[in-house]
Formats: structure tokens, sequence, C-alpha cells
């Protein structure tokens, strides 16, 4: 059986606790690991907290030596997650390595006797209110290693929640770049979106949730497609799902642009979603480490986002003028128009951020560092448990 493989010398048992495997960033990373990682001495389970098995868990289910669908009860799961702990046991794991909810799963873990636990930062929505910054030093107590993302992130954890420098390691994401190409648009997409032939596209793929402010991209293309002229016909589309899709089409409707926005819901084959865009945009509240920024780039697409997060990080100086200031929709506006309309200014745009993104933001840089913290752990770091005064 997959289970007993783990028990062999050298192998090591890493069990991952998430919210959801539905779909976005965090979970395409997840899965990239279940992909990368079977049939090696990793041997990875999954269990999520949502009660579906979701788009991504699904496909990857079948490389997993074990996965776990829990519907928690709200309140008495947070406060005694008798039932995580069960799963997290019956997965056996060296590794426990938590992406959300890092109290309960933290709790979880050490109630199940787990020797490490690894949690990974992915990123910050807001800033956290204290009873949540309070369990989040809690959870710190029974966590060995907390990976942020980002050197952001890094700084927050250091200064806001106290964890201690010793227990922190960045690993910033990474992305397949021989999956993630720049390639021909496919005409079959295009015609199944309803795109015109000879239409500029504006594109974004992420969670339909608010901390993505979706409704600042419509915002923007409605000013786009009124106050400035373009060549070509421009069309949107946003490919993701979530609790705001209603929303962002009443609000299409609303600037009477509907017409053109274009909202598929989820997208199977993103690398041939990336080709077909002419710039790929973030209007993000928050961001941690994008991936979806990071497979765009990797397409050789031209980027417009907000400086959120690590966006500007991930651009580099190189490509400093696509970022534009945080809720400034005259600024991205102007910036957008000056990429959409210049052919030239996109191909290089497009050439540099492939370069940025395969120099620095590979998967095998970003999996075998996790190896690492798998099979070693911080080797410098002392037997206390984190900071979290």
């Amino acid at each position: 059986m997959a289970a007993e493989r783990g028990d062999l010398p050298g192998r090591v048992r890493v069990t991952h606790v998430v919210h959801d495997l539905h779909g976005g960033g965090m979970e395409s990373l997840v899965a990239a690991m279940a992909r990368r990682f079977a049939g090696t001495r990793i041997v990875m389970s999954a269990i999520t907290l949502r009660g579906r098995p979701g788009n991504v868990g699904s496909s990857v289910r079948h490389l997993l030596d074990q996965y776990h669908v829990i519907k928690p009860i709200p309140g008495v799961s947070m406060a005694v997650p008798l039932g995580l702990v069960r799963r997290v046991r019956a997965t056996r794991p060296d590794v426990v390595h938590i992406h959300s909810a890092w109290y309960k799963a933290a709790l979880a873990a050490h109630l199940a006797g787990v020797e490490r636990v690894i949690y990974t930062e992915h990123g910050r929505e807001h800033d956290d209110p204290p009873l949540m910054r309070w369990l989040d030093r809690l959870a710190a107590r029974w966590t060995d290693i907390v990976v942020p993302v980002s050197d952001r992130l890094n700084a927050y954890l250091r200064t806001e929640l106290g964890v201690s420098p010793d227990r922190l390691r960045t690993i910033e994401n990474g992305i397949d770049t021989d999956v993630f190409v720049p390639g021909e648009t496919s005409p079959a997409l295009r015609a199944k979106l309803g795109i015109p032939g000879g239409a500029s596209v504006l594109g974004s793929i992420g969670r339909l949730e608010p901390v993505k402010a979706y409704e600042r991209l419509i915002d923007a293309f409605a000013t786009l497609r009124a106050e400035h002229r373009l060549e070509r016909p421009l069309v949107l589309v946003i490919c993701g799902h979530g609790s705001q899709r209603e929303a962002l089409e009443v609000h299409a409707r609303t600037l009477g642009v509907a017409d053109a926005v274009r909202l598929p819901g989820w997208v199977d084959t993103p690398a041939e979603f990336y080709r077909m865009l002419d710039v790929f945009a973030l209007t993000s509240l928050s961001e941690g480490t994008s991936v979806s920024l990071l497979e765009a780039m990797a397409c050789g697409i031209a980027p417009v986002v907000t400086n959120v997060g690590s966006n500007a990080a991930l651009l580099g100086p190189e490509l400093a003028e696509q970022v534009v200031p945080a809720g400034d929709r005259e600024a991205f506006v102007r910036v957008a128009h000056a990429t959409l309309a210049s052919p030239e200014r996109r191909a290089e745009v497009g050439r540099s951020a492939r370069r940025r993104v395969v120099t620095r933001y590979s998967l095998d840089r970003f999996l075998a560092e996790y190896e690492e913290l798998y099979v070693n752990g911080l080797a410098a770091a002392p037997a206390s448990m984190a900071s979290a005064s």
C-alpha cells in the first residue's frame, strides 16, 4: 500500500493542512508539490477543511498517499479540533505543513504529537485584529518553522507577532517555467469566450473575493473604454470563482461594460489563458507572492499591478513602471493604456518579465527549499519553540 512507503528508510511523510483545494495560488503550489513529490522520498497527504474535494484537490488526489476532506463544526472545531486531530494521526506524519487555519491546525498537530510543524504565511489581507494576533502567537508556540513567502511578510511576523528570527525562513513562491512559456494564442479559446477577432484582451486569474478588488479592475476597464482611444476593441476576462461573482456581474452592468466583460469561472489550462492576454492585471488590496502574476510573467505577458504585497519586488527595478500605487485608478489606467497601445512596449516588458521569473522564481528552487525543510528542518534552530511573546 502507498501508506507503507513512508516507513521505509529515508522517506518523510508530510501532511498538508489547507482550508480548501478548490482554486487559487496557494492551492496550485500544493498541487505542484503533489505532482513533483509523487514517487519520491517525500510521501505527501492532504487535509482540507471546507468539506469539498475541490477542483485542484480532485486533480491531484491520485498522487496523494491520503486525502481527507473535513466539514468542521463552527466554533467547536476551532476550540477543540478533535476531527482534525484524528485525521492528522491517520496520516502518520513526520511533518505537518500548514497553509491556512494556523491556530486550529497547529493545535491539532500539537495534540496529535507531530514531531515537526511548518506553517507557510502566504499573505495578510488586512491589519489583523488583536484576537487574531493573539491566536497566531499561540499557534507560533506549536510551530517549529514559519515560512513567509516574502521579506515583507517576514518582517511582519517578527515585528507584529514576535516570531523569533531563528524560526523564520523566507521561501519565495516558484512556478514551472517549462509549463508556463510564451506561445501562440488559441483561436478556439478566444471563440469559446466570445472575443471578437482583432480585439485586445486585458485579464486576470484569481479568486473572486473582496481582497482581489476586481471591481477596481472593472472600473479601470470602463474608463479605458470610455476615455482612451485604442486601435483595437478591448475585452476584459477574469478567470476564477468566488463569492463576488454576482456582484462583479452587476457592477459591469451598472457601468455599461457587461458586453465586453467575461467571467468564465475556473480555468483548467491557465497557460493557454495567459497567452491570450495582451496585459495581465492585478488591482488587489493585498497580495503575498502572487502565483498568477508569476505564471503570466513566465508566459511573457506584460503585467500592470498595484503596489501591494510583493508585487513590486516580483517585477523588480527593470519593470518598476508597470507598478502603480494601490487604489490609484488614474495611474492604473494610464499605465495600462500605454502598455496596450504599444506592441513594442508589451513585447519588451514581456521578455523582461519572463527572464526575471526564470532567473529567480523557478519551481525547482522552490521545491528544493521545502524538501530541505522537510528532511532536515532548520539545523541551526534551538530546541525550544518559536517565541510568541
